[in-house]
């Protein structure tokens, strides 16, 4: 007979996380509901998938998988480093930007730290906080969708360990404007350290687009941008994300603190192709961007109140339990996500596909 578990194994603050809201694989799917998926829109993938310079080049890395890659991954830094003008010993790469998160997380936060974000907000830039025991402050959007600039700047007075928020924002959609984030960094304390996640800065029209890295490396202050292979380059299944730092201080200890083989050797060279690949990424952004306005036209149509979104998804408001959308839209083959974060569970993001998907979420709406 097996002994109790010991109700005392797992830390409290482990054992009372949420679970993370993550999307569903096809072929769980298919083994759940017993039917054929016709628009997965809840990971927000790209329906255009990776460069194929991509693809080709994991296919040849293939062969080489007996061998471990460079811990180090020096070649991509390297590549990502002259596409932002910065210097190599200020990139790391990790598993996905999430990768990197938890590294930080993991360098910087002591118990009772604070954390400043906004909500609704990606579930890890709180989830990755509460962890370590650190509290969490969450700045709501404004009504209008506009970011609460007024509302951080009033939190960042605390003087919080960290300051970390995406934009464009992930669930919502809009993206602060430069003023805006000027605004925020002038009041940030020189001992927080700025985690500004943009996971989604390639789908920004090109009049709302600013220097955040510039403005950032102008102000002074501890810093580190996030982004991610996942999205506009179709790389989700491979995982790999990066970061670019201020201070070379930061790579180097959250060198420390990530996997150090957390980027496996196909993902590492289909990351480098995608990188060069630009015809491919304007082809994924261009349709992004139509659909998005199509979508959020057609939403709007039929009486559902949508975000502002400079990405490739649509925040709604189904107007009633999101989660009970999102199932009966299962069973007619789509797949969007209900997010399950008070007070926005009335809300769901649906992922701009290609126009036919889009056109069956709409229909099965």
């Amino acid at each position: 007979m097996s002994e109790p578990f010991p109700s005392d194994l797992i830390r409290t603050e482990v054992a009372n996380l949420p679970d993370y809201n993550a999307g569903l694989a096809l072929d769980r799917f298919k083994a759940t509901y017993g039917i054929e998926c016709l628009a997965k829109l809840d990971s927000n993938e790209s329906p255009l998938g990776p460069s194929p310079h991509a693809v080709k080049a994991m296919q040849d890395a293939a062969t080489g998988v007996a061998r471990y890659p460079d811990a180090a991954n020096m070649h991509l830094r390297g590549l990502i480093a002259r596409s932002v003008g910065a210097h190599p010993d200020q990139v790391i790469v990790g598993n996905g930007s999430e990768d990197l998160i938890g590294a930080l997380f993991r360098a910087v936060i002591r118990p009772k730290d604070n954390v400043v974000t906004i909500c609704p907000s990606f579930g890890l830039h709180e989830f990755g906080a509460l962890m370590f025991g650190a509290t969490v402050t969450k700045i709501p959007f404004n009504d209008d969708w506009s970011f609460p600039t007024e509302g951080l700047c009033t939190a960042l007075h605390t003087k919080p360990r960290v300051l970390m928020f995406s934009s464009p924002s992930n669930p919502a959609g809009p993206a602060i404007t430069e003023m805006e984030f000027r605004q925020v960094i002038d009041v940030t304390d020189p001992a927080t350290l700025i985690c500004f996640d943009e996971a989604y800065v390639e789908f920004i029209e090109q009049s709302k687009r600013f220097d955040a890295l510039q403005i950032l490396a102008e102000a002074g202050q501890p810093y580190i941008v996030l982004r991610t292979f996942s999205k506009a380059y179709g790389l989700a299944g491979a995982r790999v994300g990066y970061g670019i730092a201020g201070d070379a201080q930061i790579i180097k200890a959250l060198m420390k603190t990530r996997n150090p083989f957390g980027v496996n050797a196909m993902a590492a060279v289909a990351a480098a192709h995608a990188l060069g690949d630009t015809a491919h990424l304007n082809s994924v952004t261009d349709l992004a961007t139509q659909e998005r306005q199509r979508v959020s036209t057609a939403l709007t149509s039929k009486g559902f109140q949508c975000a502002p979104t400079q990405t490739n998804f649509v925040f709604f408001d189904t107007g009633g339990p999101a989660h009970k959308l999102a199932e009966k839209l299962r069973h007619k083959g789509v797949l969007i996500k209900a997010w399950q974060e008070a007070p926005f569970e009335h809300w769901a993001r649906v992922t701009m596909g290609s126009a036919a998907e889009n056109d069956t979420f709409l229909g099965a709406l």
